[in-house]
């Protein structure tokens, strides 16, 4: 059969590999794969719900004129909205006092799309840091062993020896490359508070409990819904234009933000996961300074060793002999290698070191 080499070249590009080395853990994965992707995705449904559909619809003493409602429209979609402070609702209908003390302003909804893509960047940040001061050492080490090693004795033996044989040479010199993981560990958490606290200040200082409002609204539907105070669907704006004596006459529109309905589901969303990637990121902190403050100490009283090998002597060595270094690297290479052949590497390495 003749190949054909068009479909061959897409069928390679669709081709999922699978021999992709492993540099990180799954909290660390949390932050720049599934935060980016989310925030991502978010970012996409707002900016298709605003090209393809009408994000704002105003309704004036004009709007039989459809050429005049399509300016004002879009005049009020580019300038601020307002509300009213105390637009909360008696009897179906919202209390309006109109005095500019009760006005507050609303101009986030335009940015929401950049934001998000910004936000999402930031999370990838990290991991790409990591990536550079990384270079490629776990790919490299662990070429052709990566997965289950599936070819002859020999060569899975020569392979693991050339591991056992790098790392023996490379004993106590990997610090630096430590450093950097647990530095970029570091901005993962503090990405995160940043993420909080610039969504806070975006959301006109609302954001921090805003899930909790939302939990307490729907628990108690009496309560004042406060995605409707964060979110407004029903805004004012203000568009002037000139009269037929030349004077400036001031039309007063009634907008409805149909956007907002999407924004106040997205940004709950945002708000539980930040608060789980929050916690979740900070145990991992703990737990990292606990794992290396037991290697300083030279005990074993947390250090899941056992992974490593089931041999109580070898396990007592490797902490007495390892650096945060080694046990941080030897750690990224059992992501990467069967167990089988793992253990096997680590026996070896505990003869010689």
């Amino acid at each position: 059969m003749i190949p054909i080499l068009p479909f061959d070249i897409i069928a390679k590009s669709f081709k999922v590999c699978n021999d992709k080395p492993v540099i990180d853990d799954y909290i660390f994965q949390c932050h720049y794969k599934l935060t980016t992707n989310i925030l991502l995705t978010f970012c996409i449904l707002v900016t298709s719900i605003n090209l393809i559909g009408n994000p704002i619809e105003c309704i004036t003493n004009s709007s039989k004129n459809k050429e005049m409602q399509k300016v004002i429209n879009s005049y009020c979609w580019m300038s601020s909205l307002y509300t009213y402070n105390n637009m909360k609702p008696e009897f179906g209908l919202p209390n309006i006092k109109n005095n500019e003390q009760n006005i507050r302003s609303h101009s986030y909804y335009k940015w929401v799309p950049f934001m998000l893509f910004f936000q999402s960047m930031t999370f990838y940040v990290p991991h790409w840091i990591w990536k550079i001061w990384e270079g490629g050492k776990i790919r490299m080490i662990t070429n052709g062993m990566r997965g289950f090693c599936a070819g002859p004795a020999k060569t899975r033996r020569l392979k693991q020896d050339r591991l056992v044989q790098y790392f023996i040479e490379s004993f106590h010199t990997h610090s630096t490359y430590t450093i950097g993981y647990i530095l970029c560990e570091l901005m993962n958490i503090f990405n995160i508070g940043f993420n909080i606290y610039i969504t806070h200040k975006f959301l006109g200082g609302s954001f921090l409990t805003y899930g909790i409002e939302v939990f307490k609204y729907y628990q108690h539907p009496s309560y004042f819904n406060p995605m409707e105070d964060i979110f407004p669907r029903l805004t004012k704006c203000n568009f002037f234009k000139y009269g037929p004596s030349g004077t400036i006459q001031n039309i007063d529109a009634m907008c409805i933000l149909a956007q907002n309905v999407l924004n106040e589901k997205i940004y709950l969303l945002i708000w539980i996961w930040f608060l789980i990637l929050a916690i979740i990121s900070i145990f991992a902190l703990v737990y990292r300074i606990t794992i290396i403050t037991q290697i300083l100490l030279k005990t074993t009283l947390l250090i899941n060793m056992s992974k490593f090998t089931n041999n109580k002597r070898i396990i007592s060595m490797l902490v007495r002999k390892f650096q945060v270094g080694d046990y941080i690297l030897l750690n990224f290479v059992e992501k990467n290698v069967h167990c089988i052949q793992f253990k096997e590497m680590v026996e070896e390495i505990c003869i010689q070191v």
